[in-house]
């Protein structure tokens, strides 16, 4: 027996297919926008160090801004939307504008004075040095 392969459907698509049908009619709402999105991150250990990527694509390195306090590593960063010229309207716009914000709980002691972060072609590549007292350590057996 064949049975047709039915690909799972894509719910996040599906809502805005609804959202856009019963409320992109209403004059007044002209735009719905996506706040707080989440960057995809990555994060490994070399031993030394712990390093971060994290997604940020059309970002300038001025709309981001990075900390670290109490075992936390906070980013931030804001895409702001477009100004249209007169005349202009919008026939499809589906990117994303607002605030981005990732808070990462660190797990080793990081050398914050040592912490450097880097912006180049989308990706935000942050490298926290361990400090000495998480480093790994050999410990003799006697």
């Amino acid at each position: 027996m064949l049975v047709r392969f039915a690909p799972m459907p894509n719910f996040v698509h599906e809502i805005d297919s609804i959202l856009n049908a019963t409320v992109a009619p209403f004059p007044l709402v002209k735009h719905l926008e996506r706040k707080n999105r989440f960057a995809g991150v990555s994060m490994s250990d070399s031993g030394d160090q712990v390093t971060i990527s994290v997604e940020l694509p059309g970002l300038a390195k001025q709309d981001v801004t990075v900390s670290v306090n109490e075992g936390l590593l906070v980013i931030t960063a804001e895409r702001k939307r477009p100004e249209l010229k007169e005349h202009e309207q919008w026939i499809r716009n589906e990117m994303t504008y607002g605030n981005i914000e990732r808070t990462i709980e660190l797990p080793y002691t990081i050398d914050v004075e040592k912490v450097s972060a880097v912006h180049e072609n989308g990706i935000l590549s942050i490298v926290l040095p361990k400090h000495e007292n998480a480093k790994p350590k050999q410990i003799t057996v006697r």
